[in-house]
């Protein structure tokens, strides 16, 4: 066999297998509350959804207990179903009642601060839902 051909099926082989030992079991490596999505809340929804905030929903969205209370329209979070939660719904286009959150402001006082939540954020929390929205 040639040196060459050794020397890369021992480079290749072993960061295969490196990669497939890697693969996430269901639940391995799900976001964390504290970790994933109380930050999205803090860039997003906390201007309006925090405790001491008046909203008509009367959701807030300070704390993981705050939150799985829900608000006017029932439980926001339904583990294990995102497509069931509220808070998935209402973050995408065409929310079942009302309008898509977070709503935009009438003034935005920051330019670069972006009104609607990334694909990537929607799916963190909609990956966080279905591994059971606990308070980790």
């Amino acid at each position: 066999m040639n040196v060459r051909r050794v020397v890369l099926v021992g480079l290749v082989v072993p960061s295969f297998l490196g990669l497939v030992g890697m693969q996430k079991t269901p639940g391995e490596g799900a976001p964390t509350f504290k970790a994933n999505v109380m930050p999205i809340f803090e860039k997003y929804c906390l201007p309006c959804h925090a405790e001491e905030s008046f909203n008509p929903s009367a959701l807030s969205l300070d704390d993981h207990a705050l939150l799985m209370k829900g608000g006017e329209h029932g439980a926001a979070v339904v583990p294990g179903k995102p497509e069931e939660s509220l808070l998935v719904k209402k973050v995408r286009a065409d929310p079942p009642f009302g309008e898509r959150m977070p709503m935009r402001p009438k003034r935005r006082k920051s330019v670069d601060r972006p009104v609607q939540l990334s694909e990537e954020d929607v799916r963190v929390l909609q990956e966080w839902i279905k591994a059971g929205a606990k308070n980790d």
